[in-house]
């Protein structure tokens, strides 16, 4: 008996060979993308802590207060490893013909801190000798082209001072270049990062410095309650704000992109492993029927029971190992070149490639589970079919017309094929369920992955187009008096306006949140502020508007009073007027008034806009000119944030593509796969109708009628449900820094409907030529068996 049923196994999957290596293939990319996806994501994140540990990275980053007081109030406490200070603050640069606002971080002169060490990737460390010789961020140095050798000038608030370039380093602080939370993107020539002697950040950084505590905590403390008590005594020893690891800026940005690495490598694998199991539920669901004389012979000569279960339950079991298999063996491969690709393409120095053992297993588990349960249902089916009523007749056979049937069958007004098509819907509940959930399962992978792309573009939209209208920012030393007539005068500029711009810490209740502060007109054209809930914002004459993600942070809601802490030192109070619904970032706003009376800052900074139509070339011909304005010490292009934005998410855009791609593969293969099942299950059905002299182009259009009503009826639900998960999917990328909101247009929707119909379409040719090749006579002598 067990050589016969092996036997008939092998004559199963060659009868059925498409539709087995359809469901083989579609586990095989359920496990490849978990094994690559979830294996390059837990490599990426091994990456960046090898980078952190080796190089120090800092726990705990305390702004402001005496340095020495708050080092003193965290030395030698339960969990803290290492302690150091150091002086940072942001200065104007001139490097070539760029000017920019870069940032000086201190550095012990000829020796590595206790914490964020650096590693000098070319040239040479620092040295006391040669007080004016700086590290510059590797970031910075391949924007610039910058090498060992070469000059650049920092503003130490009164004259321009020559530097000497003695090395490129790498640092943990910026393994993504990020000035800071709210300007996690930026035009790439507009932020450079440089590491000068303690003594020269020192007297660069002049009045405005900008003192700075950071404490490392051991491996054991780390996150724990050391670790917050370790904060708390901080800000009791003075400290402004204080940083953890997870909030600073460029760590927390890579970690959000790790966020949507692991959503894809989670999620889109389990779509896939869910369609693959509805296939081959399918297809060994209408093969028990279909052998219902066969199990029932099987079982009248003496067959166990148990033994046609697992004769059917082989069949599923064979598909699904076989995917599994071949799934983790492709998916080891792909882990090594996705991991070594991320960390290129992001700059990240440790590239840690790890096979873990749990994620293969996990993922060939997978396979044998989708086959094991797809063919369960069906192969306990086939155990229980009494003898005698199966050997009666087709245990396939359709229900009595019920009332839709009777309906269908009176519209006279609806050609025959039409009705014959309709009535079948209900007739065969299962078989149109079938159909109806390959089609929603598509749907749900199609949309979720074109979700991600569509609502990113369009954040990007409302983030350049809606909330920062101007082109471009310019920064004036503090005597440059006002250059708006000068700037208004350049080629190609339409617009200028004066605004006041500061780095500040909001607080409330204990709790403080680092963010920058713009000071607007209150009618200003260079950014629209996006009120919560919806509809246009005013700036306040008295208070602030501010992200609504602060509201969260700071637990105050609109009404309450924050206290603004200034650069400087001073503090103030002043009430949240509202909160804003923008893409990137949590700032704040208010009058160029109000931002004065809160920092004491005077409106150093110009925002513009060019002409309509103004061209790339253009716009680098007016940064040379502005760049060369007297009292210009900064230039900021605002577009250039798009193709910065575009080079953090470039891997991310791949991954989606290919989800979009594999997608639209699933959906082709379930639907194909139920549509062509469906056909073999109604063989005797339609030789009948052969024999009945029908013709074979009346029977084609009675099969693509129904299937593509079946589908038209599953469009709505799948798009409901891939509208749900693309929204859930996008709600878990939301933080400070980021807020996408779900944007699937109609055009969207119409077209993943018309990919459905098309899929479906596309199906009925494998159909038609089973149709086309029946053997009329031989159908018929089995049925009058």
């Amino acid at each position: 008996m067990s050589g016969i049923m092996f036997r008939k196994t092998l004559r199963d999957l060659r009868r059925r060979l498409p539709q087995f290596a359809a469901i083989t293939v579609t586990v095989l990319a359920g496990v490849l993308l978990f094994v690559a996806g979830y294996d390059s994501y837990r490599n990426l994140s091994s990456s960046y802590d090898r980078t952190y540990e080796r190089l120090r990275f800092a726990d705990l980053t305390a702004d402001g207060g005496s340095p020495d007081r708050s080092a003193d109030a965290v030395r030698g406490a339960p969990g803290v490893a290492a302690v150091t200070t150091r002086t940072q603050a942001d200065r104007p640069l001139r490097i070539g013909g760029d000017k920019l606002i870069g940032r000086v971080a201190g550095l012990p002169a000829g020796a590595q801190p206790a914490v964020n060490r650096v590693e000098v990737a070319s040239g040479r460390g620092l040295s006391p000798s040669a007080p004016d010789g700086v590290l510059v961020e590797k970031h910075a140095a391949d924007t610039f082209g910058l090498s060992p050798g070469d000059r650049l000038r920092a503003f130490d608030g009164t004259r321009w001072r020559s530097l000497t370039v003695r090395g490129v380093a790498v640092s943990p602080e910026y393994l993504w270049p990020a000035r800071d939370r709210q300007e996690v993107l930026a035009d790439p020539h507009s932020f450079a990062v440089l590491f000068a002697p303690e003594a020269t950040a020192r007297a660069l950084a002049g009045p405005d410095a900008a003192a700075q505590t950071l404490a490392r905590m051991t491996d054991r403390a780390r996150g724990g309650g050391a670790e917050r008590e370790a904060a708390a005594a901080l800000r009791k020893a003075g400290a402004a704000h204080v940083t953890e690891r997870a909030e600073q800026a460029s760590n927390a940005t890579l970690h959000e992109d790790l966020k949507g690495f692991e959503q894809l490598a989670l999620g889109f694998p389990v779509l896939f492993l869910a369609a693959a199991g509805v296939a081959a539920y399918v297809l060994i669901t209408r093969l028990v029927l279909a052998e219902r004389k066969v199990i029932a012979t099987f079982l009248a000569a003496g067959a166990p029971r148990d033994k046609v279960v697992r004769h059917y339950l082989g069949h599923g079991l064979l598909a699904g190992t076989a995917g599994g298999v071949l799934g983790v063996l492709l998916g080891m491969l792909a882990t090594s070149g996705m991991t070594h690709a991320y960390t290129a393409a992001l700059k990240i120095p440790d590239t840690v490639v790890t096979t873990r053992p749990p994620v293969l297993l996990a993922g060939l588990l997978f396979g044998v589970a989708v086959g094991l349960l797809s063919g369960l249902a069906p192969a306990l089916a086939a155990s229980r079919a009494a003898p005698a009523e199966a050997m009666r007749g087709d245990g396939g056979r359709l229900r009595p017309p019920g009332p839709w049937s009777r309906a269908v069958g009176r519209a006279r007004a609806l050609p025959l094929t039409g009705r014959l098509a309709l009535r079948e819907l209900t007739r065969s509940r299962r078989r149109t369920l079938a159909t109806m959930t390959g089609t929603v399962l598509a749907l749900v992978v199609v949309l979720a992955s074109v979700g991600m792309l569509t609502s990113m573009r369009s954040m990007m939209n409302v983030q350049f187009d809606d909330v920062q209208r101007q082109d471009a920012t310019v920064t004036a030393g503090p005597a440059a008096g006002d250059l708006t007539a000068r700037l208004r005068a350049t080629p190609r500029v339409a617009d200028v306006e004066r605004v006041t711009k500061a780095q500040v810490t909001v607080s409330s209740r204990g709790r403080s949140y680092a963010t920058s502060l713009g000071g607007y007109e209150r009618g200003t054209a260079m950014h629209g502020f996006r009120a919560d809930g919806g509809g246009d914002a005013r700036l306040p004459a008295h208070g602030v508007l501010a992200g609504k993600a602060l509201a969260d942070r700071l637990r105050v809601s609109v009404g309450d009073t924050v206290t603004v802490h200034a650069p400087d030192g001073r503090t103030a109070r002043t009430r949240l007027a509202g909160l804003l619904d923008e893409p990137l970032g949590t700032a704040v706003y208010s009058t160029r008034d109000t931002a004065r009376t809160l920092t004491g800052a005077a409106g150093n900074a110009y925002e513009l806009r060019f002409a309509p139509g103004t061209g790339e070339a253009e716009r680098d011909r007016a940064r040379a000119r502005i760049s060369g304005v007297d009292g210009v010490v900064a230039y900021a292009d605002t577009q250039a944030l798009r193709h910065q934005f575009d080079e953090l998410l470039s891997l991310f855009w791949v991954f989606v593509g290919a989800m979009l791609a594999l997608g639209a593969v699933l959906a082709l293969t379930v639907v194909y796969v139920t549509m062509t099942v469906n056909v073999a299950e109604r063989t005797s059905e339609l030789a009948t109708l052969r024999a009945a002299g029908v013709s074979l182009r009346r029977i084609d259009a009675l099969l693509a009628v129904e299937n593509l009503t079946a589908t038209l009826l599953a469009i709505p639900l799948g798009l409901a449900a891939g509208w749900a998960a693309a929204s859930v999917s996008l709600r878990s990328f939301n933080s400070d820094m980021f807020t996408l909101d779900l944007d699937l247009g109609p055009t969207t929707l119409l077209a993943a409907s018309a990919a459905m119909l098309a899929a479906s379409l596309l199906s009925q040719l494998p159909a038609i030529r089973v149709v086309r090749s029946l053997d009329i006579a031989r159908v018929v002598r089995e049925r009058a068996q």
